[in-house]
């Protein structure tokens, strides 16, 4: 019996792969990768804010996109460069969800919003206020700055690791949580 692979097919099973990985790689790789780019010494946890997911899925999706096309227009020269802008669609969608995060430090409460460029920086000090906001998902807690800003972070595993330094730096600074029922 003679198997008669195409070059094509093997880019059909690249595609089915990417479907089938990115549940998966999409539970743990954005964390991973918030953690390597954004942790720094003295820095207690770095969390990733949930729409950095859906941008996360769209760079799975463009992939995907990126490998069927050359299964279906089989490779050619216009599909070789269709799929190409799709790849570097997906670098760049995946490096622009890598750049959003938060985190709690010794010293600061950083964040950076998605398709933003600077990073905000605040000491413990320009805390004003902290909410609390039991909400029917996860619980959250709402910073407010001196200057206006705010950011909001769910109470879920990763931030019950750090709870007990958080509530030691809050009595530290003397700022109590507000409870928003």
């Amino acid at each position: 019996m003679e198997r008669n692979y195409e070059t094509r097919h093997i880019f059909m099973a690249i595609g089915i792969c990417i479907a089938l990985a990115s549940p998966f790689l999409l539970i743990f790789l954005p964390n991973t990768i918030a953690n390597i780019a954004h942790h720094t010494p003295g820095v207690w946890d770095v969390f990733v804010p949930r729409e950095n997911y859906i941008v996360y899925g769209i760079g799975f999706l463009l992939l995907f996109i990126a490998a069927m096309l050359l299964f279906i227009l089989d490779i050619r020269k216009v599909p070789i460069i269709i799929s190409t802008v799709f790849v570097l669609l997906s670098v760049i969608t995946f490096f622009i969800a890598s750049q959003s995060y938060k985190s709690l430090s010794d010293d600061a409460i950083s964040y950076s919003p998605l398709f933003s460029i600077s990073d905000h920086i605040y000491s413990w000090e320009e805390l004003d206020r902290v909410i609390y906001h039991q909400n029917k998902g996860f619980p959250e807690y709402e910073f407010l700055f001196n200057d206006g800003n705010h950011m909001r972070l769910y109470r879920n595993a990763y931030f019950n690791e750090i709870q007990s330094l958080f509530y030691y730096k809050l009595k530290e600074i003397n700022v109590n949580i507000e409870r928003n029922e």
